[in-house]
């Protein structure tokens, strides 16, 4: 935070920090009620949308309100804290105007089920929405209905933009100082600043500072998500609030010469597990948000958790899989929706080559190879392939249909990472979505939507991000447009006496 700047380089009744799902409902919302939006993008032109781009492009509509309540507090749980029943009723009535709203933008929805957590009460409200037919994902809510509803309005972005701090003066929030490609500007915003820039995923001293047990962890998402409103929230006294809560961590690939990590195909083969150090399996390995594994949510002893990452980890594998396809050719995440950032071997040879996959005659040798014990290892596969004659996974349930023996040489193995579909935390909000402070009062003329401060405390309905980001979208929009404007500070010039950018 910075006190009043002499001049300002920009000006807009409602400034929007963050262009993805979030970011445009706010401005589309603000821009229809008569206000006049500026958004500001940290990353290229290119690289817009964050997470909401390279999203599954589908979002959770509950069908009924009163059976969304019920299914919010039951996946709350313990941790429902302090989420107001007035904040819970706002945020279902919302998540339900959703359908209505996108289907005015253009949105032709297709309808399935997918409740993530069937045994819950009120959980056969649940149904999933996408734009049009065909697979999840493939950016079409983004492309189809997003992009064309902010170009029909001509809502002006500044790209290459990244907010730095928020200006407070006489304890309102009246603009942004940005670093737009390494030159600082500052932003008036004549009645609010709308937060909408995602989580901390790509930010390693915030992972160690709020997060146990991942000592490192990378975005399957956005690289851009690195909590610049987090710490920007914080500069101003907000209540933070969920910062523990993530969607993962899921298991997937991460290359030095590649940003993200890298979603993984589970093979058709089925001749593989997941070790950790110790050589021993940890998990009942499959897709991510499978029956066992709920974007990151595992059971133990009869209660949920978050599933364990116990690095190193390795996806260890036989001839079959290897043959079976490539394993990590994204289907998913920011590599399809960014010109597939690798282009791995149908085969996996090259990636094999590259030493990306080491490869043994024996299980015994590859232990050597990923420096696990061998004995360990030799014992782990020799009974997941009794659990894979028997058609039963004593251990961790896999799914009986996914089990096959390890047994065809030569041997594989693949270092995994933990990976984040993103965080929840943030500053925290309220059924306005205003931020509010740490003295339990909004912070004046300051908002904020979508995954940065999501309502979301502990276990997470699939799709139930991108249905907030519309919903709280919505909510700050209005509410940011209808704010009188601020006095008049200063007048619209070059900002001659800030600190330059670092």
């Amino acid at each position: 935070m910075i006190e009043v700047p002499p001049k300002w380089d920009e000006e807009a009744d409602v400034i929007v920090v963050g262009y993805g799902f979030a970011g445009s409902t706010v401005a589309i919302t603000a821009h229809d009620a008569g206000a006049k939006v500026l958004m500001l993008e940290k990353a290229p032109e290119e690289d817009k949308g964050g997470n909401s781009r390279v999203s599954g492009n589908l979002f959770f509509w509950p069908n009924d309100i009163e059976k969304a309540k019920t299914y919010f507090k039951a996946l709350t749980g313990p941790y429902k804290d302090n989420i107001s029943e007035e904040m819970v009723q706002v945020w279902a009535t919302e998540m339900h105007a959703n359908r209505a709203w996108l289907e005015n933008l253009g949105m032709k929805p297709t309808e399935f089920s997918g409740a993530e957590f069937p045994e819950f009460d009120g959980s056969d409200c649940v149904q999933m929405l996408m734009h049009g037919d065909g697979p999840i994902g493939e950016e079409r809510l983004w492309k189809g209905v997003t992009e064309p509803a902010m170009a029909a309005r001509q809502i002006r972005t500044l790209y290459e933009t990244a907010a730095v701090s928020l200006v407070k003066d006489n304890g309102e929030i009246i603009g942004v100082v940005a670093d737009e490609r390494g030159k600082r500007i500052a932003v008036k915003a004549n009645r609010a600043v709308v937060l909408t820039c995602g989580g901390f995923e790509n930010n390693p001293t915030m992972i160690h500072t709020y997060l146990a047990g991942l000592p490192r962890i990378y975005p399957a998402g956005t690289p851009y998500n690195t909590g610049d409103g987090i710490r920007m929230g914080i500069e101003v006294g907000a209540e933070l609030w969920h910062m523990s809560n993530i969607a993962g961590p899921e298991f997937f690939f991460k290359a030095p010469e590649i940003p993200v990590s890298l979603y993984i195909n589970h093979p058709h083969a089925k001749s593989y597990i997941f070790v950790a150090g110790d050589g021993i399996r940890f998990t009942a390995e499959g897709q991510p948000c499978h029956e066992s594994d709920r974007h990151g949510k595992v059971k133990y002893h009869g209660i949920w958790m978050q599933q364990p990452a116990p690095i190193p980890i390795h996806f260890v594998f036989d001839e079959n899989v290897r043959k079976a396809g490539p394993i990590g050719k994204s289907h998913a995440c920011w590599d399809v929706s960014h010109g597939n950032l690798y282009n791995w071997s149908d085969d996996n040879g090259r990636e094999v080559d590259k030493g990306w996959i080491k490869k043994a005659n024996t299980v015994r040798d590859l232990a050597g190879l990923i420096d696990v014990p061998p004995d360990a290892l030799d014992a782990t596969v020799a009974r997941f392939n009794t659990f894979a004659r028997d058609s039963k996974d004593a251990d961790y349930g896999r799914n009986a249909g996914l089990l096959a023996a390890l047994q065809t040489p030569p041997y594989y193995a693949m270092e995994l990472t933990p990976s984040f579909i993103n965080t929840q935390g943030g500053p925290r909000r309220n059924k306005d979505a205003r931020v509010i402070g740490a003295d339990g009062k909004p912070v004046p003329r300051l908002y904020s939507a979508g995954e940065l401060g999501s309502i979301y405390a502990f276990l997470y309905q699939g799709g139930g991000n991108i249905g907030e980001c519309f919903a709280f979208g919505r909510i700050a929009g209005r509410n940011a447009a209808q704010e009188k404007p601020v006095k008049n500070r200063s007048s619209v010039a070059a900002v001659s006496a800030m600190p330059a950018a670092e």
